[in-house]
């Protein structure tokens, strides 16, 4: 970028063709151009433009201090609207609790989020109405997908929409910055600080609801039924709203508890993996047979794939390498042996016992995340190299995210009619 914005000095209309195709590498390299050639009356021109940009960016994103009357409103409203949602087979007898909540219950609280940033953020989400026509397609497209009695595919469709649909929420997050990578990257540190957030709030209401049953017990009154079907229900639906009215109004971006958390399970996973492996080696234990053995490679990447983001999103441009990224790049490595060992496991299963759905759906997203854990490993000793972060590494890890929304459509969508529902 450096290079080619110094090819492009003498003319205005490739500068501003840079500039459109990666605003934030344009920025990032700016000042080492300005310095280099700073009597140029072009750059000086950028220079200030860039200037006034980030001026009125900081005004219009700048957090307030404390919420307001609206946020609060907002979040009352959201909590007993999704609540009430979640509560429809209790007010209806003739809906089947089981396959109410398997297909609409990740849709409640998405939608509700969604709903959240597109009020919060009118103005940065142009496409608001082509995003709830999604949200409702999507709804809609589980609710009338047939119920059959073990049928893999409906079950691979209520289990991958999710993923699309917070793919839904990142857009109404981002709002018109949805490609940007600073923009991606910065609903990646949401996303952790909302599982987070909402797990404490969840811990809390259970702690709350032990301690009103006892209490209610100590003076005869049973009340844990009409408890559990009101107070929990609107409860568990409001977690996540509340922890996201937390995270935008009340936490501040210097108190990030998701890539804390991240650097300190790091060196913790490294040695579990390792010594996980050493383990199934000397007890010639073998997962091409085990089923078990899949289960828990799986829930290995997807945790793995979690700490390498989050240790990422947080960490400073000019932050030197550590002893942080050197046990990044060795639990990636170690996971992306398992990986492989996990791989190996399915193709040979496939091969022994035929394809199936679950099978082709576990092979497509075991594949996916070893593309992605190789492209981190490769980035990541970049970086270990150059002794600060390279926009690669972050390029890769949120330029991937849309493989994942892709993946997540084809088995949510294209896998039950593919296979008849079967």
């Amino acid at each position: 970028m450096k290079q080619q914005m110094i090819n492009a000095l003498g003319s205005a209309h490739e500068l501003e063709v840079l500039y459109r195709g990666s605003p934030q590498e344009f920025i990032r390299v700016f000042p080492e151009v300005f310095a280099e050639h700073p009597d140029a009356p072009i750059l000086q021109a950028w220079r200030a433009r860039l200037l006034f940009e980030n001026q009125r960016e900081e005004k219009r994103d700048v957090k307030p201090s404390r919420w307001t009357r609206r946020d609060i409103w907002l979040t009352v409203a959201l909590a007993l609207g999704a609540g009430t949602l979640a509560k429809l087979p209790q007010l209806f007898s003739a809906l089947d609790a089981g396959r109410f909540y398997s297909r609409n219950v990740s849709g409640i609280v998405v939608g509700a989020l969604i709903v959240f940033f597109l009020v919060q953020k009118p103005s940065r989400t142009p496409g608001a109405a082509r995003i709830l026509i999604l949200l409702l397609a999507a709804g809609l497209y589980l609710n009338f997908l047939p119920h059959q009695a073990n049928s893999q595919t409906v079950v691979l469709s209520c289990l991958h929409m999710p993923l699309f649909l917070w793919s839904l929420l990142g857009v109404a997050f981002m709002g018109g910055s949805w490609k940007d990578r600073a923009a991606r990257m910065e609903f990646v540190r949401y996303s952790g600080e909302l599982l987070i957030f909402t797990t404490v709030i969840l811990i809390g209401g259970m702690v709350l609801t032990g301690l009103t049953f006892a209490l209610f017990g100590m003076i005869d009154m049973k009340i844990e039924d009409w408890y559990l079907r009101n107070v929990v229900v609107y409860g568990a639906v409001a977690s996540p709203i509340v922890a996201t009215l937390l995270i935008e109004r009340i936490v501040d971006d210097r108190f990030k508890i998701a890539p804390l958390l991240a650097k300190l399970f790091t060196p913790l996973f490294f040695l579990t993996a390792v010594s996980y492996l050493l383990a199934m080696t000397l007890n010639n234990k073998s997962p091409f047979t085990n089923r078990d053995f899949l289960v828990a490679f799986n829930g290995l990447l997807l945790v793995v794939l979690g700490l390498c983001v989050f240790s990422v999103s947080e960490r400073a441009a000019r932050e030197s390498s550590g002893i942080s990224d050197m046990l990044n790049i060795g639990l990636v490595s170690v996971t992306l042996v398992i990986d492989l060992i996990a791989l190996a496991a399915i193709l040979f299963r496939l091969a022994s016992y035929g394809f199936t759905p679950n099978r082709l759906a576990v092979l497509g997203a075991n594949l996916l995340a070893f593309v992605h854990l190789a492209g981190i490993v490769s980035s990541s000793m970049r970086t270990f190299r150059a002794g600060r972060v390279v926009p690669d590494l972050e390029k890769w890890i949120v330029g991937y995210l849309p493989v994942y929304t892709a993946w997540s459509l084809i088995v949510a969508v294209g896998f039950p009619l593919l296979f008849r529902f079967r």
